[in-house]
């Protein structure tokens, strides 16, 4: 490696946001996507591939020729599974112009709070390293270590925007569930009135 990427990248008790409650909130910066910037980014460490939202693709007014079709399949933690609309390859920078590099994204047509994910693969990429913590990335480069510092505002607004999602996904499985329940009570109703009236009739013609 060149010198200037070996430069020791640390955080110190300066670095921690005044608010403790941004402590706990994930890491959410601001990037240049092709020039559109891109304000709800989350910066996932745990996260094996970059995710562009379609929304936000839509937003940076490409064409979709450029996408192309994706091998991938991305599983959640709770197991689900979301195959990828398709991949691209765009140019990604900072505010500051020190970050400059291009990254391929998995193009996902999903409802999300946030606009773009950031990975291990992106991070690894500029050899820089991720504090929710301190709220900021830092990253080396030949003018010295640079910063991306989260905005806990909108990683707040974010986490509030995907809880209210989750409940409103929950309802509506609820009164789905709720629904099948009753249509099935439904049918069984009918199927014993049905019942009945047939043997009611059987009975009368015997009677007869």
């Amino acid at each position: 490696m060149d010198p200037w990427m070996i430069q020791p990248i640390t955080f110190s008790a300066k670095d921690v946001p005044i608010n403790s409650q941004a402590h706990g909130d994930p890491l959410v910066i601001t990037l240049l996507i092709e020039e559109l910037r891109v304000k709800r980014i989350l910066v996932d460490s745990g996260s094996s591939t970059e995710v562009l939202f379609y929304d936000t693709f839509k937003r940076i007014d490409l064409s979709e020729d450029i996408l192309i079709p994706s091998t991938y399949r991305m599983y959640g933690f709770n197991g689900t599974v979301t195959v990828p609309k398709r991949e691209v390859t765009l140019r990604v920078s900072d505010e500051e112009g020190y970050l400059d590099m291009l990254t391929t994204f998995c193009v996902v047509d999903v409802v999300s709070p946030y606009e773009e994910i950031i990975g291990r693969p992106w991070i690894a990429g500029i050899k820089g390293v991720a504090s929710t913590y301190h709220q900021r990335l830092r990253f080396p480069t030949y003018q010295g270590v640079v910063e991306v510092v989260g905005d806990p505002q909108v990683a707040r607004q974010c986490m509030q925007h995907d809880i209210q999602q989750n409940e409103e996904k929950r309802s509506r499985q609820s009164q789905e569930k709720n629904k099948a329940k009753a249509v099935k009570a439904w049918e069984e109703l009918e199927k014993v009135i049905s019942q009945a009236v047939t043997a009611y009739e059987a009975g009368e013609k015997e009677i007869l």
